[in-house]
């Protein structure tokens, strides 16, 4: 005799409540706190502007964003629009699709990478320009003045400075870029602040096992291990796992363009500016470890 089956009850055939989602213009936004800008384009989508307007909006964020994180990717276009459907936000790479916002920020991060060529020191070997003269970097200042004050397109190789910092300019029509780098990888800056969290821990007894596990597996692996089981899977899937602020970049128009006083200050600014702006990233990046480290 066939066994008659029981009907399922409401509970049973319910289904389960899916996972809140993130808007794609949100995980935008956090994606370009990564190089420490400013995007808001979740609250300009929630005005309901048209496509183009939102699309360029979408388009310069991502420009800069490229410019903090220091790829060295210049001589590349850098895009995002919508999707046709509005539910994704695709990232493009001289016109071509490299990447879409609703990948996991690893994977996104992933598709930037084959395009770079880096020296020992982790600075881009890419020219800035298409084409151009390319000065060497041990150009005399009087030299380089004169490039800034006369020549047409041009640009340097990278010039080093203190505290790890290199930097370079180059000009394309009528504006100076200027360019300072000091390579820290996402990984290198996650390490950073988590040696600023076991330092700063009033338990010292807690403090002296972590120093003794960082022996073992680093400083953001003692930390990972003091959390709990899946808190190195939960930072990977974070985009400060990922990306990094390592450059600013200042730009001169015009007469400012071809005054070496004007190119100086600039680069001077722009060397705080990094220095500001990695140091943020760096406490920023100490709360996000510090979660769930109370004893």
């Amino acid at each position: 005799m066939a066994r008659v089956k029981a009907k399922p009850t409401e509970t049973e055939t319910a289904p389960a409540p899916a996972a809140p989602s993130v808007s794609p213009f949100e995980a935008f936004d956090t994606l370009m706190s990564t190089a420490a800008v400013d995007s808001q384009v979740r609250a300009l989508a929630d005005s309901q502007p048209d496509a183009q307007t939102l699309n360029t909006a979408l388009s310069e964020a991502l420009s800069s964003a490229h410019q903090r994180w220091g790829l060295g990717l210049h001589h590349l276009t850098h895009e995002a629009r919508v999707s046709d459907d509005g539910t994704d936000i695709l990232l493009l790479t001289d016109g071509r699709e490299v990447a879409r916002i609703n990948e996991e920020y690893g994977a996104i991060a992933g598709a930037y990478e084959p395009m770079r060529s880096t020296d020992e020191n982790g600075l881009s070997e890419w020219a800035a320009l298409s084409d151009g003269y390319r000065a060497p970097a041990d150009l005399p200042a009087s030299s380089l003045k004169i490039l800034i004050e006369h020549a047409r397109d041009f640009e340097t190789h990278w010039m080093s400075g203190k505290g790890g910092v290199h930097h370079r300019v180059w000009r394309k029509n009528d504006t100076l870029f200027v360019e300072v780098n000091r390579p820290v990888s996402a990984q290198t800056a996650l390490s950073d602040a988590a040696w600023d969290v076991i330092t700063s821990i009033k338990d010292r007894a807690f403090q002296r096992e972590l120093m003794r596990r960082s022996e073992e597996v680093g400083m953001l692996g003692a930390l990972l291990g003091a959390r709990h089981a899946g808190a190195g899977a939960a930072l990977a899937r974070l985009p400060e796992a990922h990306f990094a602020v390592q450059a600013v970049v200042h730009t001169l128009k015009n007469a400012a363009g071809r005054n070496a006083d004007e190119y100086r200050t600039a680069l001077k600014n722009a060397t705080a500016e990094l220095e500001e702006a990695q140091g943020l990233i760096t406490k920023q990046l100490g709360e996000v470890l510090r979660h769930g480290l109370n004893r």
